[in-house]
């Protein structure tokens, strides 16, 4: 299911909450997938972020969006409600 302000893809789609403490490597590996890049730097995410990741499997294509979600407890306040 797309979020309202992404277009609709033609495989399946599917959400992923990446959840984990502060520091940990969540927003990390989204990055990574989408720049092919590592970022050292830490900046802790606030609230959520949302990422479309694509994947080519040996079944097709298929989608990810990817919620980065906020490792520290004071920027994910609304956590549960992902």
């Amino acid at each position: 299911m797309a979020l309202p302000d992404q277009q609709k893809v033609d495989y399946p789609s599917f959400k992923l909450v990446i959840v984990g403490d502060g520091g940990t490597g969540k927003t990390t590996f989204v990055k990574r997938h989408l720049t092919g890049e590592f970022e050292k730097k830490y900046e802790p995410t606030i609230g959520v972020e949302v990422h479309p990741l694509d994947f080519f499997t040996n079944c097709g294509k298929i989608r990810f969006y990817c919620w980065d979600t906020a490792g520290q407890e004071k920027f994910g306040g609304l956590r549960d409600g992902y």
